[in-house]
């Protein structure tokens, strides 16, 4: 048998090697395979610019060392359904229930002129928040009708700098959308020993 492929992959003859396709599939169960195949139309999940804005996701990262605030539109393609044909059921269904997702705006301490350590203080998550909040009035992002989940994430200084900054008069222009506000920070049980804390 190996004497057989050697052969073939030294460009000798291969006679000894058409002796044992045992293995091998007949040609009628390949060719009916092959015909099935062809009938179903395979390939990634066809895209087109035809989409809605379904709703808003607004994340605050705050993290021990920096603030990031930023803005996701959640949308729909409505050609999904015509355009997706041979997804099957599943697919169909695991698409509907995570939209994708597109950047709006994203706003961190670092962008504001804070450095270092600066950037994990109450006043630059306070200034992060006030911006974002600020481009989404000036750019007219979010409609009066439309629906915004709030996402917050650690549990650093500029927590409650967003916190208070919402409920504040500079997030008035957007409070009235909010329909749920979630906490997404992960908790740990057990796992690997932690870094060494850093002492400054």
């Amino acid at each position: 048998m190996f004497g057989g492929i050697r052969n073939a992959l030294m460009g000798r003859s291969s006679l000894a090697f058409a002796g044992q396709r045992s293995f091998a599939l007949s040609s009628r169960i390949r060719a009916a395979a092959e015909s099935t195949q062809s009938n179903v139309p395979q390939g990634p999940i066809i895209k087109t610019d035809n989409e809605r804005i379904v709703s808003w996701k607004l994340y605050a990262k705050c993290n021990k060392h920096n603030t990031i605030v930023s803005l996701f539109a959640v949308t729909e393609d409505l050609d999904f359904m015509k355009n997706n044909e041979h997804l099957s059921y599943n697919e169909k269904v695991l698409y509907y229930m995570h939209l994708p997702q597109k950047s709006k705006l994203m706003v961190s301490a670092g962008m504001l002129g804070f450095r270092n350590s600066q950037k994990q203080e109450y006043e630059a998550g306070y200034q992060v928040t006030c911006r974002a909040l600020k481009l989404i009035e000036e750019k007219k992002l979010i409609g009066p009708n439309d629906k915004i989940e709030v996402i917050i994430t650690n549990y650093g200084k500029g927590r409650q700098a967003f916190e208070s900054c919402l409920v504040g008069k500079e997030g008035a222009g957007i409070r009235s959308n909010i329909v749920r506000i979630s906490d997404n920070t992960k908790l740990k049980f057990g796992g690997n020993r932690a870094k060494f804390q850093r002492r400054l």
